[in-house]
């Protein structure tokens, strides 16, 4: 018996809530997330590491098209952006489309497309990238934490100091080490060195079968924070 595939997670751009065309790709295997304002699509595209694809189907100008597609090509890899408008296409896709439908365009053609540009999408993406320490472990790429092989909900700052310590697991880590390399720079030295310890408070309520006396995120008293 052939595993079923995770349905693809798809941003569709649409202004008429009466199209048929969310619900048909619905059908066709797709987790649709419709948005109506391009601005919003632009957050969409940079916040959530899970799209795979994003269509297009209202009229945008040139300035909210350019904004689009390179919102989607900073992603890595880049999201493809499916436009479905009577645009010139050769103007799209100078602007960034990869791929352009005009009408008259059937549903099914408008399928077989998505799933034709997802499919390339995934020989671009690179190996997961798996880190583990004990019952953690860190998908990287896929922005995904497990414990005991249960999710756990990380905020991006959790993940990125979690991802750190399990990069450089048994090393020990004064608080300002931390906010210089994990927080940055800019924003480090800015910060009271306390926050380090909020946050590590924080992955340990998440983590430890008792944060009270962690095993896995320990305290080495007078000089900082090891992981494992």
């Amino acid at each position: 018996m052939s595993r079923q595939q995770p349905p693809r997670l798809l941003l569709l751009a649409q202004d008429d809530a009466d199209d048929p065309l969310e619900p048909h790709l619905a059908t066709g295997g797709f987790l649709v997330e419709r948005c109506l304002a391009p601005e919003t699509a632009e957050e969409l595209l940079g916040s959530d590491p899970r799209l795979d694809l994003m269509v297009v189907t209202r009229e945008l100008s040139e300035d909210q098209l350019r904004g689009l597609c390179a919102a989607a090509a900073a992603v890595n890899p880049p999201v493809p952006l499916l436009l479905l408008s009577s645009r010139e296409p050769v103007r799209a896709l100078e602007a960034g489309a990869d791929a352009v439908l005009p009408p008259p365009h059937g549903h099914a053609e408008v399928l077989a497309r998505c799933r034709a540009l997802v499919r390339r999408r995934q020989l671009l993406r690179p190996q997961s990238t798996v880190l583990r320490c004990g019952p953690i472990a860190m998908v990287v790429e896929e922005h995904e934490v497990r414990r005991d092989g249960r999710p756990v909900k990380l905020s991006p700052r959790e993940f990125r100091l979690l991802r750190f310590l399990l990069e450089h697991q048994r090393r020990i880590w004064h608080r300002e080490e931390l906010l210089r390399l994990v927080w940055g720079e800019c924003e480090g030295p800015a910060l009271d060195p306390k926050t380090v310890d909020v946050h590590i408070r924080w992955l340990r309520l998440k983590l430890e079968d008792d944060p009270a006396r962690p095993r896995l995120i320990c305290t080495v008293r007078g000089r900082g924070y090891r992981l494992g």
